[in-house]
């Protein structure tokens, strides 16, 4: 058994397994953004500037209802990685709050880039150059743009109590704005001078990009998401720290993700490590774990003085949390695994977390447990996260089990492919771009094509293979013409390009632009048919117009060459059990002594036997997968394919 300890003293101390994936960052890198106080004449400003700016860029103040400034809060919670400090203008509005509040926000939030030429005008000498922009490391539809445009206000005005919004402004001096946020200091419900939670919530989203994690859905009925464990969802008197989610997502502080096998974790309840369980075959669906401690910053609201806090997260998920019905197609995308199964979070509205939910000695996270470590398709995972124990007063300790990985068949290549037909594309969006390697290239089905759904693409891969696992990747475009993302659709595979038979896959993506894998049984064939029933539309809806494929792969295995596609036809081999465990008994047409060959499907010969018209086989020591056997005698070969489970 392996073990790995996460020990604070003050410094991290790990014992590095070879086997385990390590991740850890603390880079304490600098960003500048700016910040706006704007009031109006009938609602004048609250605060005074020094104040404003300890709030926002002190490090050591704090006062009621402010435990930490916006930058020691993103600092602690990026785990030292990024120290964001603000220039801040005060600007009073032209007309009355109550103006503002009786239009509409698209209107409204002109007066952000109203006040954003203001300070253009009145502060020549203004270094903008300072100011830090966009990069790889935060969300690319801000690429280019300022790191931070936070506007704070006397009194909300339009409507509601914080925005986050991607205006796509040039400003005069030609600075770009892609993402501007704004709040109040002090909500509607606070009975505190100043909270940081809305400030730091609609930051979350302006700069890093984070969804919402509440629930989104419209009316009184929805439920609580992930309540209050999470600055995304958030619960009042305090603010919560980020969640392991997103940790992961930026790998800040230590993010370790085992490998097959058994593992003892030793976390420290401070959130400086945290634990991935990630999805062989999808990078974003994982499960992360947390230790939180009660009396720590941020957990006031904490329902247990100490305990694990499970995730779990799909990213495919396009939409904030809105979908709890804890289906395939219907679930969160940053959901609470609740230790009691009772999905509180999921079906109360009044539910916002209890001490049901936390992860405690006793409790145990299985394929049999309830919630159970499946994924959201409804595929065992095998993961098992138990013996959870107490560590003194700061630390837990629990042992996660995770199963050999399936043996997986290799990526087709697609030089070889070729596109048989496609409905018409668009101009400079052909067909042969779906499997051109380059996903920012696409096939792409206009609107007002005359071909009726579905839209069925062809291709062939240039020989017989043996395929199980069909990867689907929309385009990733944000500017027209970008709709066409693929809702249903049905995966055939054919020897012969004509006789298609029974769909291997059907199912629907989400609307994303991240990969989507489909698997099913091995399947043999030369011939792919890629149906795309309707597609999405962006505001969730579905469409029989559009069509868009920016990446279709395949994984799969050639037929070995010394076994042709004659010998795999005409066979009078009995195999059984198929699938086998241990013992394959093997039945030939005749009673002549015969040689026994078994391979794999890449062509390795494995197991070598003499027989004489049946034998048993020991299959035990073979890994499971798909398997071919080759039965030879003089002036006859018999061929069969058998599975291991």
């Amino acid at each position: 058994m392996k073990h790995i300890y996460f020990l604070i003293l003050p410094v991290l101390l790990f014992l590095a397994i070879p086997r385990e994936a390590f991740s850890q960052t603390d880079a304490h890198t600098k960003y500048k953004g700016i910040a706006i106080y704007i009031d109006y004449p009938d609602v004048p400003a609250s605060v005074t500037p020094a104040r404003l700016d300890s709030l926002l860029n002190g490090v050591t103040y704090q006062e009621t209802g402010a435990t930490r400034s916006f930058r020691k809060y993103w600092y602690e919670q990026s785990r030292r990685n990024v120290d964001f400090t603000h220039d801040i203008f005060f600007y009073t509005a032209p007309q009355p709050s109550t103006y503002y509040e009786s239009i509409t926000w698209q209107e409204g939030i002109l007066l952000w880039k109203d006040a954003l030429e203001w300070i253009v005008a009145h502060n020549p000498q203004y270094n903008w150059r300072s100011l830090s922009i966009t990069d790889d490391s935060f969300d690319k539809l801000s690429k280019g743009g300022l790191a931070s445009v936070m506007v704070l206000s006397s009194k909300w005005g339009p409507k509601g109590v914080g925005a986050t919004h991607g205006p796509n402004w040039t400003l005069s001096n030609g600075v770009k704005v892609t993402t501007i946020y704004g709040s109040v200091l002090k909500s509607p419900w606070d009975t505190t001078p100043v909270n940081m939670f809305m400030n730091l919530h609609e930051s979350g989203h302006g700069i890093f990009g984070f969804p919402d994690t509440y629930d989104t859905d419209d009316g009184a009925a929805h439920s609580s998401g992930t309540g209050f464990y999470c600055l995304m969802s958030g619960g009042l008197p305090d603010v919560e720290p980020l969640g392991a989610p997103f940790q992961a997502q930026y790998k800040w502080g230590m993010v370790v993700e085992p490998q097959s096998g058994t593992t003892t974790v030793t976390l420290t309840a401070d959130g400086d490590s945290v634990v991935v369980l990630r999805n062989p075959y999808d990078p974003y669906e994982y499960f992360t774990i947390e230790a939180r401690k009660k009396s720590t910053t941020g957990n006031s609201l904490f329902p247990a003085t100490l305990g694990l806090l499970i995730w779990h997260t799909d990213s495919k998920v396009y939409t904030s949390n809105r979908l709890s019905d804890m289906t395939p197609l219907k679930h969160y995308r940053n959901s609470i695994e609740q230790a009691d199964g009772k999905f509180e979070m999921e079906k109360l509205y009044d539910s916002r977390g209890n001490i049901g939910d936390i992860y405690v000695p006793g409790k145990s996270f299985t394929p049999t447990s309830k919630p159970d470590t499946k994924w959201w398709d409804g595929r065992a995972s095998g993961i098992e996260v138990t013996d959870i124990r107490f560590v003194g007063t700061n630390q837990i300790s629990f042992t996660i089990t995770i199963p050999e990985p399936a043996i997986r068949l290799p990526e087709i290549p697609q030089a070889d492919w070729r596109l048989v037909s496609a409905p018409a594309s668009q101009s400079g969006y052909q067909g042969t771009k779906a499997f051109d390697g380059d996903k920012s290239t696409y096939y792409h089905v206009p609107w007002g094509n005359t071909s009726p759904r579905p839209h069925e693409m062809v291709i062939d891969l240039g020989q017989i293979y043996v395929i199980n696992e069909f990867y689907y990747t929309a385009n990733t475009n944000t500017i027209a013409p970008w709709e066409g993302r693929v809702a249903d659709y049905k995966v055939y595979v054919s020897t012969d390009g004509l006789n298609w038979g029974t769909a291997v896959a059907t199912g629907t993506f989400f609307y994303t632009d991240l990969t989507q894998y489909v698997l099913f049984a091995n399947s043999t064939g030369r011939y792919l048919k890629f149906s795309a029933i309707n597609s999405w539309l962006g505001d969730g809806t579905q469409t029989d117009v559009r069509t868009s494929i920016a990446e279709i792969n395949l994984r799969g295995s050639k037929l070995p060459s010394l076994i042709t596609d004659s010998e795999l036809s005409a066979t009078n081999l009995s195999l059984y059990p198929n699938p086998v465990t241990d013992v394959l008994n093997v039945q030939t047409s005749g009673l002549r002594e015969t040689v026994v060959e078994i391979y794999s499907l890449n062509g390795n010969l494995l197991i070598t036997n003499t027989i004489t018209g049946a034998a048993k086989i020991e299959v035990s020591d073979l890994p499971r997968g798909l398997y071919l056997i080759k039965v030879k005698t003089t002036g006859q070969i018999e061929v069969g394919k058998f599975i291991k489970d």
